[in-house]
């Protein structure tokens, strides 16, 4: 180090001027110290200088305006530009047009500057002219890109990045629009922003405003070389076709492309994205689409499902529920529709109740009578419980297994051991329409799994219940289709076989793969 910098620096410790020269030296980079921004910004900050005009002519006059951002001294950028300082009032003027949208207030610092013999800011001043439109600061942008007092990219970059974080989509997409025209080459910073405005857009319901859709996809496939995974998702639907809320697909891709398309979502499902699995399920399940394949629409279908869709938990369960010729099939179906149902989804709640007979009477007095019941025959009170909930048949319900026929969706009804006929004998899964019936279901197997481990034979085989079940009826004058569903064996039958329930409920059906 020069001996004058360290008599300077001796100096600095308690004379302003010291202070305030070497901070200039600092800033520029000259008299044998180093560039350091930093270090002449903590000379000039200092309390004796901090709100005088010649700290402020420095920092504004020695630092680059993107410098002067960066480095949060616009309130310096104020002070000299009051205090006459013309390039202070010139980079103002430009700062105040791209981060405030200020076009007024530009204008006037632009003709003080000028006035004060700055001559890029006479250009710009004409080409800015009224200000009134985005061409007109777009002009005035084009007309300050060889100055060499700033990096008009830059500084633009880094008022769309400022920007983004308030966010206003309007100033925004201005912003980079003027920063995508004035860039002499696409960069990932100012790529990322403008697929960041996009989300924006999509996630407030606005279109994207002021940039071509060649720009926006140049930029989309930018950041998609980067591993982004949400870009990959929304260049994968434009592609595709796909509205990404309410930004149409015309305004970020020039043209489309299914192929591709269906590879960018199928990177952005497996990176996280897990909404573009339900994207890939609708583009390969149109059979007008050059990509179609059921095989695949299935399998993009259940990894949907898997992540928690609600519309694809219920399109799953209808279409292996319509299909379903055993009762592994149908329980498989059953549990994709109640995991939909708990979601809400209202077509999966009316598929599951067409699974479950009626019964007549009223709640309360069924409750009622449960609790007569239960004081005399335990067993036989469980029993109508699990009937009440689940629209079990007489048969059913005196002869089903709550133990192994608990499931986390409802209960299944096994082959009725105690009847030879094939028809009758079969099993059926049966949905839980309320979490009442699920907590009920549960405590009537503890019951029955605390009789077995007490080695208690109360029950006795099916002719042994339904007498004890007729006469506590007759007793307590309890009406049976209160408990137990009247239907034909054909009814039953339908809810078995998955093509006859399909035709069954075929209105409810369409409905459910339709919306």
């Amino acid at each position: 180090m020069r001996r004058q910098n360290v008599h300077l620096m001796a100096q600095a410790r308690h004379d302003p001027a010291a202070k305030l020269e070497l901070g200039r030296r600092y800033l520029l980079g000259i008299e044998g110290l180093p560039r350091h921004i930093e270090t002449g910004i903590e000379y000039l900050g200092h309390p004796s200088l901090k709100d005088g005009r010649e700290a402020a002519f420095a920092i504004s006059e020695c630092l680059t305006l993107q410098e002067v951002v960066s480095h949060r001294q616009e309130a310096a950028l104020v002070r000299a530009a009051h205090a006459g300082s013309a390039a202070a009032q010139f980079k103002l003027a430009i700062w105040l047009c791209l981060r405030h949208g200020q076009t007024q207030p530009c204008a006037r610092w632009l003709e003080a500057a000028s006035a004060g013999g700055h001559a890029i800011a006479r250009r710009a001043r004409a080409a800015l002219g009224s200000g009134a439109t985005s061409d007109d600061v777009l002009a005035f942008a084009r007309s300050v890109a060889q100055s060499r007092d700033l990096e008009i990219d830059s500084v633009a970059s880094l008022a769309a990045k400022a920007l983004a974080e308030e966010p206003d989509l309007d100033r925004l997409s201005h912003c980079l629009r003027i920063a995508l025209a004035v860039t002499p080459r696409l960069t990932t910073a100012l790529a990322s922003l403008v697929v960041k405005a996009v989300h924006l857009c999509e996630r407030s319901g606005r279109q994207v405003q002021g940039l071509s859709p060649d720009q926006v996809e140049a930029c989309l496939e930018l950041i998609v070389t980067e591993d982004d995974h949400g870009a990959e998702y929304l260049l994968g639907r434009a592609l595709c076709g796909i509205a990404c809320g309410a930004v149409a697909p015309a305004s970020l891709v020039s043209g489309g492309n299914l192929r591709k398309g269906s590879a960018l979502l199928l990177r952005a499902a497996d990176g996280g994205c897990h909404d573009a699995w339900m994207q890939l399920y609708r583009v390969h399940a149109d059979h007008r689409c050059s990509v179609a394949n059921p095989q695949m629409a299935r399998f993009f279908l259940e990894k949907a499902a898997i992540q928690g869709d609600a519309e694809a938990q219920r399109r799953l369960g209808a279409l292996i529920l319509r299909s379903a010729s055993d009762l592994k099939s149908s329980e498989h179906g059953i549990h994709w529709l109640y995991e939909a149902s708990r979601q809400g989804d209202s077509h999966a709640a009316r598929l599951l109740k067409s699974l479950v007979l009626p019964l007549e009477g009223d709640d309360d007095e069924a409750d009622q009578a449960i609790e007569a019941i239960r004081h005399t025959d335990p067993w036989l009170a469980v029993r109508l419980r699990m009937s009440r909930d689940f629209g079990l048949t007489k048969l059913e319900a005196l002869c089903v297994d709550p133990i192994d026929g608990r499931r986390a969706w409802g209960l299944v009804v096994g082959r009725n051991r105690f009847v030879e006929q094939n028809r009758v004998a079969a099993p059926r899964a049966v949905p839980a329409l309320r979490p009442a019936a699920l907590d009920n279901l549960q405590r009537a197997a503890a019951f029955f799994e605390q009789a077995q481990r007490d080695g208690d034979p109360f029950e006795g085989d099916w002719r042994r219940r339904s007498l004890r079940q007729r006469r506590a009826f007759d007793r307590h004058q309890i009406d049976e289709a209160m408990f137990f569903a009247r239907v034909s064996s054909a009814t039953l039958d339908s809810l078995r076989q998955g093509t006859k329930w399909a035709l069954r409920t075929r209105p409810t059906l369409q409905l459910a793969l339709a919306g």
